[in-house]
């Protein structure tokens, strides 16, 4: 039973989508048409999902499942398949970007370097390769590795520099873990080193959050991310949480805590490249999501096409064993209707906490003059400003974005995973 708070989300949530995209998008996934194919692409980016764990983060919502090495060579022989499916289907595209999450990819690298490497033969890969990683797995061979790979940008999920902290998210290893990897990869010569810090945790003061952001440029990281602790009632952080009595951080000390983050990063020379990122200097910017279209390889790895959003398989096995069949491992798909590519790009500009004035004509046409009126409301508020040829968030915006993220976009997320883990193959959700 929904509570009075999720009736009211569910409830602005249809009336702001109607108003902005109009009737014609259906918020549905369902499972793809009989012969459906997705249309040809020149340009996109890849995201390889990894869903190896030694441990499991009680706070992580993505498909994972226990590291064995028995495991790899399936995998390795399903993901290589998938690459050829999508290639034999959007032709030869160019790659712009790699991206590796999951679960714990540097667990997996014999397996990354040979689906890369047929990444590298179907497709024309032009950018720069993005890898997630933890503390207790990098070493001197791991960096190696890396290298070997032609990964450019790093990044390393620390959380927290505080004993204290990492035991209340269920972190395994002490600081002085998260210490040596997060130098050792600044010291290796990577493009980029991206830190993940989480901050609204639990008895988490704003100095605990202040000394994390210091302690982790004082190590060499260029970039930071920085997001408060989610809860998905798919993952075991609910149980957990409730089982150490803990209670989630309210608003206030959320925005204090946001605001703290983004006048310290101001005040050492970061600026904000998203809701959540800063990142100082020339170097490229470190990002696991905004990126135009994308396709997904690996249980429960969505695609952004041309056409819509597709979304994987959560289940390993029936992953497996649906490339190992040739068969299509897309569980679910949602088609955009006219007006909804052009308010997926705008959704992640603002997320971007940058919109480009210049191309909005050119992006959602008829829809221009009700974007603009929009805009010109979202500045006068203060929520914005204009800067040359860009409409840019202040800090203030750039929160309650991050608070409607919490309470509308990981709503969708929570109700679409919900049912996808439950399912190998649902046959609709509604979001």
């Amino acid at each position: 039973m929904k509570s009075p708070e999720q009736w009211l989300v569910r409830h602005i949530t249809r009336t702001v989508r109607r108003s902005l995209v109009g009737p014609e998008q259906r918020w549905v996934f369902e499972q793809p048409p009989q012969g459906w194919t997705p249309p040809p692409v020149n340009r996109t980016s890849l995201y390889l999902h990894v869903p190896f764990c030694r441990h499991f983060c009680p706070y992580c919502p993505y498909t994972k499942v226990p590291y064995r090495e028995a495991l790899l060579e399936p995998y390795t022989r399903a993901a290589i398949a998938e690459v050829d499916w999508w290639a034999d289907r959007i032709g030869p595209a160019e790659i712009t970007s790699i991206y590796i999450g999951g679960g714990t990819p540097t667990l997996a690298l014999d397996s990354v370097a040979r689906v890369l490497m047929h990444v590298r033969k179907r497709f024309h890969l032009t950018g720069d390769i993005c890898i997630e990683t933890n503390p207790a797995d990098v070493n001197d061979e791991t960096v190696k590795r890396l290298h070997d790979l032609d990964v450019a940008l790093v990044s390393l999920g620390v959380q927290s520099f505080q004993a204290r902290n990492l035991a209340v998210i269920g972190r395994t290893y002490q600081p002085d873990i998260a210490e040596r990897a997060l130098a050792l990869l600044a010291e290796s010569g990577f493009s980029s080193v991206n830190v993940d810090l989480m901050f609204a945790l639990p008895h988490q003061t704003a100095e605990d959050v202040s000394a994390d952001l210091c302690r982790a440029v004082q190590l060499g990281a260029d970039q930071i991310t920085t997001y408060p602790l989610f809860t998905f009632p798919y993952t075991s952080v609910g149980e957990y949480l409730r089982l150490k009595a803990v209670r989630m951080p309210n608003l206030h000390m959320r925005k204090a805590h946001y605001r703290m983050i983004n006048q310290w990063c101001t005040e050492h020379g970061f600026e904000r490249v998203s809701v959540w990122g800063f990142k100082r200097g020339g170097i490229p910017r470190y990002s696991s999501v905004t990126r135009d279209g994308y396709i997904g390889i690996g249980p429960g790895s969505g695609s952004h096409l041309p056409d819509g959003f597709v979304l994987n398989t959560f289940d390993l096995n029936s992953w497996i064993d649906a490339m190992d069949n040739g068969r299509m491992a897309i569980a679910l798909r949602i088609p955009f209707a006219d007006k909804m590519p052009g308010w997926w790009w705008l959704y992640w500009r603002f997320y971007d906490t940058r919109i480009p004035l210049g191309a909005i004509d050119g992006i959602l046409g008829h829809d221009t003059p009700k974007v603009r009126r929009w805009l010109r409301v979202v500045e006068k508020i203060g929520l914005a400003v204009r800067n040359d040829e860009y409409l840019e968030l202040t800090e203030p915006g750039a929160f309650w974005l991050h608070l409607a993220q919490n309470y509308f976009a990981l709503n969708y997320v929570n109700t679409l995973w919900t049912q996808a883990r439950r399912e190998p193959w649902p046959k609709e959700v509604f979001i």
